[in-house]
């Protein structure tokens, strides 16, 4: 019996032995490979905390501020997700614009922000409010001037600026009480300005009035006011702006 003893218990010693040192082995090579994946992850994140996003500001009117719309149709909004479908990615746009607002109107505004940053990326989307309220040419550019100067200062050493043409609200239902065709005329005018502003300035022009001259004939591009675009016509305007502004 004794012998029986002693044998079980040189048979467990053994096996405790044998089995204690492998068991160790394995837990060491287990979080040497947790540790290995987890230095991996971090390096994955730091990489991508180093991707800086583009940033946008964009300034106008009613146009900018997309008066009828959900914020998420507003061309500038719009504007980043065609960006985003091209591989640029952008921070989420800051806008200064109001509805009716002329441009001394925007250039207050920007006098009273204070901002923080410089931007990528500026827009400048006014007049509509000047020529609606028979506001002189020569304003128009005086402020135009002043604004200017203004972006130039907000936007980065190697920043871009487009200015977009004004909108001819005259081939809107609500343009129907008055006389479209001086609408047109009017507003051409002020365009003019703003083509001769940017090539001044060296600046990029784009325009969208040709498109807005699509709702007299399609009513899914106009807000439910009749007058302001929908986000199928903001889609066209971002889509526009992103192949002439982006290089």
């Amino acid at each position: 019996m004794q012998i029986l003893i002693r044998g079980i218990l040189i048979y467990i010693f053994l096996l405790s032995v044998s089995c204690g040192p492998q068991n160790t082995e394995n837990n060491e090579d287990f979080y040497n490979n947790v540790e290995t994946d987890n230095s991996t992850l971090n390096k994955i994140d730091l990489i991508n905390s180093n991707k800086s996003k583009l940033n946008f500001l964009a300034l106008g009117d009613s146009y900018t501020i997309g008066e009828g719309v959900h914020k998420s149709k507003r061309w500038p909004n719009q504007f980043i997700e065609v960006a985003y479908e091209n591989g640029l990615d952008f921070e989420k746009p800051e806008i200064i614009a109001q509805t009716g607002w002329k441009s001394y109107d925007l250039l207050n505004a920007i006098n009273r922000t204070d901002f923080t940053k410089k931007y990528d990326y500026v827009s400048l989307l006014i007049g509509v409010n000047n020529q609606f309220n028979s506001k002189s040419i020569s304003e128009f550019e005086e402020d135009l001037n002043k604004i200017i100067d203004k972006i130039k200062s907000l936007k980065k050493n190697n920043g871009s600026i487009i200015i977009i043409s004004i909108p001819d609200w005259g081939y809107t239902p609500f343009g129907e009480s008055y006389d479209r065709e001086t609408i047109s005329s009017e507003i051409k005018l002020f365009n003019n300005s703003l083509i001769n502003f940017a090539d001044k300035n060296g600046l990029k022009y784009v325009d969208v009035t040709e498109v807005s001259r699509k709702a007299i004939n399609d009513s899914n591009l106009l807000a439910s006011d009749n007058l302001h675009p929908s986000g199928l016509m903001y889609l066209e305007w971002a889509k526009k702006i992103y192949d002439i502004w982006i290089d």
